[in-house]
């Protein structure tokens, strides 16, 4: 990856996470308790799929995975 893409990387992700703080047009409409916390779709999403990957790689993968020498036989 180039200087140049790295910061446009970091300056979008810079963007992206002050604006999941900043709510246009005041206060947005709260349905759950959640939601009035700042940031936290951010956080669970990030969370989400971290642990989406996590049961992907130690869980799924040794179910489906197969021998290196398996279509040879």
């Amino acid at each position: 990856m180039t200087k140049g893409k790295k910061i446009l990387f970091a300056a979008i992700l810079i963007i992206v996470v002050a604006l999941d703080f900043y709510h246009p047009g005041g206060a947005h409409e709260v349905h759950f308790w959640w939601q009035k916390i700042p940031g936290f779709d951010a956080i669970f999403g990030f969370l989400g799929c971290f642990f989406l990957m996590l049961f992907a790689k130690k869980v799924i993968y040794p179910l489906f995975s197969r021998e290196e020498d398996y279509y040879d036989r």
